[in-house]
């Protein structure tokens, strides 16, 4: 699992596809896939026509140096956002031995990479059986709950044991985020509180996890969260062995205001010390999107453009773009014309991908060279979150091959000092 699968990039689509589930097709370590300088390198020496991501091991290593730093607490990785193996591995060379899993196979997957992993089964639904397998075989000791089925699911099968932490994810009326993942998961404070209370009677470590919502601008939304899992923790007369924070911390799309980082770690700090003056429990956040989308940029090659300028790319929502479709956010781009980078007067242009659906359109037409062209490429930046994780392979197009990259499209200033950074995007 932890492989790479790559091809020869100069292929066509057809080639390509043609190959997709043969053995014979080329696969590459994820300790030594192919490298290049950065991105004008790579399309000087194979000038994909195919989508391609291009992933900067660097960049990786220093968003999570960034939270390492500056949170409070234990830092895990939301492995939802990007279970690739490259990324993975990257992790876990630079230390991280702690991920936060919602299935069965991110966990197999997690664990072929290194044996000296925790993982946090943060689901709030799981059948009894991904219970069973992940306690009895897979040594699972961390799962999350909303609800009195889930947590009688959990008893029944493992019974009373002191070792085992359940932590209650609650929500409040209020979302922060783009995202309202309230909609889905999390219990009401008081359900929360009666919740917390019976994991202390039975025995297990009692938690609590939130999420405020995908890319939430406001740190003061974490704020309001822990004081309400103060109240929780009161009503319920229990002392918290952690308090989970959840993801949601933002990335500097091309249409995002929000603090930097270290304003939410503060406000965090701030607030768990306030809330819990006596005790507070241990922290814990998941970051997905603000740790691994400035790794990896996606690049793509113009395919076709009509007399009336609508674009047709190699790649679109059904690809590495399907996010377009799902959120506000408007990616940073850069175009290439060979190994330039080309600056010219910009115009909005409507944005077709490959596939024979007229769905395939990104949502909002899109900043570019007025003389963008066939054979053009064009490379979208903060694409390691929910780019390839959530691809798929309609109508026999594929968005699943990775290359590295030792200077990336990092519009996020990752990386003091100029290394992976570059300022050329619309």
């Amino acid at each position: 699992m932890s492989e790479w699968r790559s091809c020869d990039y100069r292929a066509s689509n057809v080639e390509r596809n043609r190959h997709a589930n043969n053995e014979d097709r080329p696969v590459f370590s994820a300790v030594n896939p192919l490298r290049y300088r950065d991105t004008a390198d790579l399309i000087a020496n194979i000038a994909p026509e195919t989508p391609l991501y291009l992933f900067c091991p660097e960049l990786l290593r220093a968003k999570y140096a960034h939270f390492k730093r500056g949170f409070p607490g234990l830092v895990t990785y939301a492995m939802k956002a990007n279970p690739h193996g490259a990324v993975l591995s990257t992790l876990v060379s630079a230390g991280m031995r702690t991920y936060d899993v919602s299935s069965i196979g991110e966990i197999e997957l997690i664990r072929s990479l290194s044996s000296d992993i925790t993982v946090h089964y943060n689901n709030p639904i799981k059948s009894t059986d991904e219970i069973a397998y992940a306690f009895e075989t897979l040594g699972v000791r961390s799962f999350a709950l909303d609800d009195i089925v889930e947590i009688e699911k959990i008893e029944r099968v493992v019974g009373c044991r002191s070792e085992v932490e359940l932590s209650v994810r609650f929500k409040l009326d209020r979302q922060h985020g783009l995202c309202d993942f309230g909609t889905k998961f999390g219990a009401s404070p008081s359900t929360a509180a009666a919740l917390v209370e019976r994991a202390a009677q039975g025995g297990f470590l009692a938690s609590l996890t939130f999420h405020p919502g995908s890319q939430c601008t406001n740190p003061d939304g974490y704020a309001e969260h822990i004081r309400v899992a103060g109240e929780i923790a009161r009503q319920a007369g229990v002392s918290l062995l952690r308090l989970n924070v959840g993801g949601g911390f933002p990335v500097h799309y091309r249409d995002t205001t929000a603090p930097p980082l270290e304003r939410y770690f503060e406000v965090i700090g701030a607030a768990v010390t306030e809330v819990f003056p006596a005790s507070a429990p241990a922290l814990v956040c998941e970051p997905g999107r603000a740790l691994v989308a400035p790794s990896t940029s996606l690049l793509c090659q113009v395919k076709h453009r009509r007399e009336n300028g609508t674009l047709f790319l190699s790649d679109g929502i059904y690809g590495g773009l399907m996010e377009q479709i799902l959120m506000p956010l408007e990616l940073p781009v850069r175009v290439w014309r060979g190994s330039r980078i080309v600056t010219e007067d910009t115009r909005e242009f409507t944005v077709y991908g490959p596939t024979c659906d007229c769905m395939d359109r990104l949502p909002r037409p899109v900043p570019l060279p007025s003389d963008v062209r066939a054979g053009d490429r064009i490379e979208f930046g903060l694409v390691g979150a929910y780019g390839s994780a959530t691809a798929t392979n309609f109508n026999g197009f594929r968005s699943d091959a990775y290359a590295l990259v030792e200077q990336g499209f990092d519009t996020d200033n990752t990386v003091d000092g100029g290394t992976c950074i570059s300022s050329d995007y619309m």
